[in-house]
């Protein structure tokens, strides 16, 4: 998962208050900072020992969503109210911000993983010499996307 979703997902929300409903908040991803994709590109073109290979990237952290919604909150120094709701309630909910099809292979693949952790890589950590930011380093870093 790409950590920017959250502003498109949560944002508006967060934006308009401190309830935040979302499906499968149990399910864990490790959601990556787009700074450390640019990164690990920047060197994968560059250099021609990547050249032809392949990589998966990840944050440093499987975080559940229920996690990765309260370390936005924490970040905006508030407390956030998270309900679940039912992946059917969330289909007619998300219909407004990604298209059905989005909808969904999200909502298959949450399904899917419920009750397994992410999959957490360290090669951003191999490819640029850097740890990968924490979900909270993006969070904080990108608070002002959740103020209204």
């Amino acid at each position: 998962m790409f950590a920017s979703n959250a502003t498109e997902w949560w944002g508006e929300k967060i934006c308009a208050g401190n309830v935040v409903r979302w499906p499968y908040l149990n399910v864990p991803t490790a959601p990556i900072d787009p700074r450390d994709i640019a990164a690990v590109a920047v060197r994968a073109l560059s250099r021609d020992k990547h050249a032809g290979r392949e990589y998966v990237l990840t944050g440093p952290q499987s975080l559940s969503q229920r996690e990765q919604i309260a370390t936005v909150g924490k970040a905006l120094n508030r407390s956030l109210q998270i309900e679940e709701i039912s992946p059917e309630e969330a289909r007619r909910e998300l219909q407004s911000i990604m298209p059905p099809v989005v909808i969904d292979m999200l909502l298959n693949a949450w399904g899917a993983a419920s009750g397994q952790p992410a999959y957490v890589t360290s090669t951003v950590q191999k490819i640029t010499g850097t740890p990968a930011r924490t979900f909270f380093d993006w969070a904080r870093d990108n608070a002002g996307e959740f103020r209204t």
